[in-house]
């Protein structure tokens, strides 16, 4: 029984193993290309378990793969001993016996063992096909090509249903939090919906299910202020919660209005803009975080100081609420400015057409290229680590037009770029130096990519 296709003996089957060989061994072989499997193995690799040295030694091996070698009618193998692969990646030869080994039980590969246990592929004709060859085969994420497409749109979804949902948490906790105080203040009787909120904040639970009972926990505070007798006395009717929570937030503020031009010529926008978020801060006196990082509400003191009153800002409206960080010039706030001083938003997005439809992206502010940001790093096996130090070494603006570049780069031509993430990382490092001409090569995505679609 041990002998399942070309297995060397001294290899312990395990069924999974078992089953990655079986599917080496199949007749209907699926059409496809070598960069399409790459694609779906690494937008589902992070469901399948596979990261770390496992996604590095993975990634070596698929630009291993003779482009050719994918076509139905041969096999894609890759020959390369674990030394040298543990010289690749800076391991020792154990752990990349054990990456290789969880590659197979995941269903990437297959063994394809020589009687001796060595490595190799004899090349014959002018097509350069194999003759004679052993190694690791990658024929069972070819026959698997359909279901990794799945699992990865599923991540991705997932990983799309959790940002959104942290960010419903991150929204609707410090909005009931304002509303929590505003109701001690008018002596509204709300403590059995904050006793709520508290144990929803330090309950142990998934980020969906938490937004999803948050929505119902909001909802039931917003209905208690519109039932609320002083809404009645003022003969408001129908207002909508975004009316109802300016409305009264302002009653709380002794302030001036903040929301005017500043007079004197000496004063700077810049500095006016930042004294009113700093003020605005104060609002959040009632408010901490609990040890989850969710923030929680605190109940007021009965009596507030009569100066700490005077000093509470009037609450922003609801156009500087919106989140401005869209429309912000990234060439003011980037420590590494000249970069982008070509590069245009616009330039970027006709650039990059194909990372944009591999992730589904829509290219039509900078923070949206922000938010894609993990999905974009994911593509190319850069590690949070990795990203979080360009962030800081580069800004948020340079490093992601860095970023959907090496990407778009690498899904065009993956043979051109073996490491993809320690591409970028080499970018970051020219960027520091000043000596990365990005507009160049965005210029040249652009150029290739209209050509390619007027062909």
């Amino acid at each position: 029984m041990q002998s399942v296709g070309s297995v060397a003996s001294f290899r312990k089957l395990t069924p999974a193993m078992v089953a990655s060989q079986k599917l080496a061994m199949a007749n209907d072989i699926v059409k496809t290309t070598k960069s399409e499997v790459a694609m779906a193995l690494k937008k589902a690799a992070p469901a399948l378990g596979i990261d770390g040295t496992t996604y590095h030694i993975l990634d070596i091996l698929i630009g291993l793969t003779a482009a050719e070698d994918w076509s139905q009618d041969r096999r894609p193998l890759v020959a390369i001993s674990n030394e040298k692969l543990a010289e690749y990646v800076s391991r020792s030869s154990r752990t990349v016996v054990r990456s290789l080994r969880r590659l197979v039980e995941a269903g990437v590969l297959a063994y394809k063992d020589s009687p001796t246990g060595r490595r190799y592929i004899y090349r014959a004709g002018e097509d350069r096909q194999i003759e004679r060859g052993y190694g690791l085969d990658f024929s069972p994420a070819r026959q698997r090509l359909a279901e990794l497409k799945q699992i990865g749109a599923e991540f991705a979804a997932r990983l799309a249903q959790e940002k959104e949902a942290k960010r419903t948490i991150s929204r609707l906790s410090r909005a009931m939090a304002d509303l929590f105080r505003l109701a001690h203040l008018e002596e509204l009787e709300v403590s059995e919906i904050a006793s709520a909120f508290n144990e929803l904040m330090d309950q142990p639970m998934g980020v969906v299910d938490r937004a999803e009972a948050l929505i119902m926990l909001h909802e039931l505070l917003v209905a208690r202020f519109e039932d609320n007798d002083m809404a009645a006395d003022k003969g408001t009717v129908d207002r909508n919660e975004a009316d109802v929570f300016f409305d009264r937030k302002s009653k709380m503020s002794c302030a001036e209005d903040t929301n005017v031009t500043p007079y004197n010529n000496t004063t700077s926008q810049g500095s006016w803009i930042k004294s009113k978020k700093q003020l605005n801060r104060s609002n959040d006196a009632y408010i901490n975080t609990n040890k989850s990082g969710y923030t929680r509400f605190e109940m007021a003191p009965e009596e507030e100081p009569k100066s700490e009153t005077r000093a509470r800002p009037q609450t922003q409206s609801k156009a500087e609420s919106l989140n401005w960080s869209e429309h912000v010039d990234p060439h003011e706030s980037e420590p590494f400015s000249p970069l982008l001083s070509e590069v245009s938003l616009g330039l970027i997005s006709s650039a990059t057409a194909e990372t944009q439809a591999a992730i589904g992206l829509d290219l039509s502010s900078w923070s949206s290229l922000i938010d894609a940001s993990d999905d974009m790093r994911l593509l190319i096996g850069l590690s949070q680590k990795g990203w979080f130090d360009a962030r800081n070494r580069v800004g948020d603006y340079t490093a992601s037009a860095v970023l959907i570049t090496t990407v778009e780069k690498a899904l065009r031509d993956p043979e051109s770029i073996a490491r993809p993430a320690g591409y970028f990382r080499a970018c970051v490092d020219r960027a520091i130096d000043g000596k990365l001409a990005l507009h160049r090569t965005l210029f040249g995505l652009a150029a290739s990519g209209s050509s390619a679609a007027d062909s």
